[in-house]
């Protein structure tokens, strides 16, 4: 489920949403209830400008990763290329807070906020061997700038930066150190 209200103020548009997938109880039970996707690159809960969205986490010490770059949703899965879907996942919900700026025709500036928190954790203790893991991801920033100069789709320019500060539940599985991103991409379509 995935919802969004913005507000449009001269050159700033302000924006509040939420997303949630379920995640599984009870991995062992023969029955998977979380939820996956196949391909997803969402531009929602801060798109390209959030560190949980952005950046591939792997778990360590497997081949497995937490999330896949560009995923919102925490699928414990190889990879999404490749791999098969995963309904056994703790699944996540996202509280997110951000703006876009108009700052000219050609220049664009982006600020994002978002809280994360894990739905169920049974899965990530059943696969980890690790028992308990509690719920709080932490908190995401980011902030980045897109550049169109000959003001169509042509040419487009974007950086940025982010970080993901972990919560209790993300220093149980991962690290407890902020995790930073900087980023920057070209692109030309002709």
């Amino acid at each position: 489920a995935a919802a969004e209200l913005s507000y449009d103020h001269d050159w700033i548009r302000y924006r509040v949403s939420t997303f949630y997938t379920s995640g599984d109880a009870n991995p062992r039970d023969g029955r998977a209830r979380g939820f996956d996707s196949i391909l997803d690159l969402p531009n929602f809960a801060g798109g390209l400008f959030s560190f949980w969205n952005r950046e591939g986490i792997r778990l360590t010490g497997s081949a497995i990763s937490l999330t896949t770059d560009g995923s919102l949703i925490p699928s414990l899965r190889s990879s999404k290329e490749e791999g098969q879907s995963n309904f056994v996942n703790p699944g996540i919900f996202i509280a997110n807070a951000g703006a876009d700026f108009d700052i000219t025709p050609k220049l664009k500036g982006f600020a994002n906020f978002n809280y994360l928190r894990f739905e169920r954790t049974e899965a990530l203790e059943y696969f980890l061997f690790q028992y308990p893991i509690r719920h709080t991801i932490g908190e995401d920033f980011g902030v980045g700038l897109e550049y169109r100069p000959p003001l169509s789709e042509n040419i487009v320019l974007i950086g940025g930066a982010s970080a993901l500060q972990p919560g209790q539940g993300f220093s149980d599985i991962y690290t407890s150190r902020t995790l930073y991103s900087l980023f920057g991409s070209v692109k030309f379509t002709f």
